[in-house]
């Protein structure tokens, strides 16, 4: 007879809202609930003999305007925020504060991020792929900045990351008929 286990998770977040969303973020481990200005994300830790469990943080951005997409950085210092298209907020959870970043993207045409990552390689701390291309930075959170380390310009439709490979797929071209 085969055995079958269940994740419950208790309600800790009231979705009225048609903008609601959730969101897994892989390489920090937690189970994220957005509702418009605000977000809750769940570390999940590993399978127990009682089974999946979760303890909760829950960070209020009141007035920080709409939470587009969030992602924690590897050590839980930081957590990115997308607040429009073309804009991030680096919340520093330990410290306090925070800063802004606009994305380079171009200023001939019109760009939109279209995703972003904490990568955890000594080569740069975090990515935003926009419809423009790739940044790489390293974050530089006493200075209150990111340093860009690298930029590629290609015109990208949709993007995908796995961060146990740290693989980065990218569809450019016109037609979206090449990956990169």
């Amino acid at each position: 007879m085969a055995s079958h286990s269940h994740v419950l998770l208790r309600s800790v977040l009231e979705f009225d809202e048609e903008d609601a969303q959730v969101l897994f973020d892989e390489a920090a481990h937690r189970l994220i609930l957005i509702k418009h200005r605000e977000f809750v994300a769940l570390p999940l830790r590993k399978f127990q003999a009682s089974g999946f469990g979760c303890s909760e943080q829950v960070i209020r951005c009141d007035n920080g305007g709409k939470v587009e997409a969030v992602r924690f950085s590897l050590n839980h210092r930081f957590a990115a925020v997308q607040r429009s298209s073309v804009e991030l907020e680096f919340m520093d959870l330990l410290m306090g504060g925070g800063f802004t970043h606009k994305c380079h993207g171009s200023s001939k045409t019109r760009w939109r991020i279209l995703g972003f990552q904490w990568t955890g390689t000594p080569v740069s701390d975090f990515f935003v792929v926009t419809s423009v291309g790739v940044e790489f930075y390293l974050v530089l959170p006493d200075r209150k900045m990111l340093k860009m380390v690298k930029a590629l310009s290609l015109a990208v439709s949709w993007c995908m990351y796995s961060h146990e490979t740290r693989l980065l797929l990218l569809a450019t071209g016109v037609q979206v008929k090449s990956l990169f």
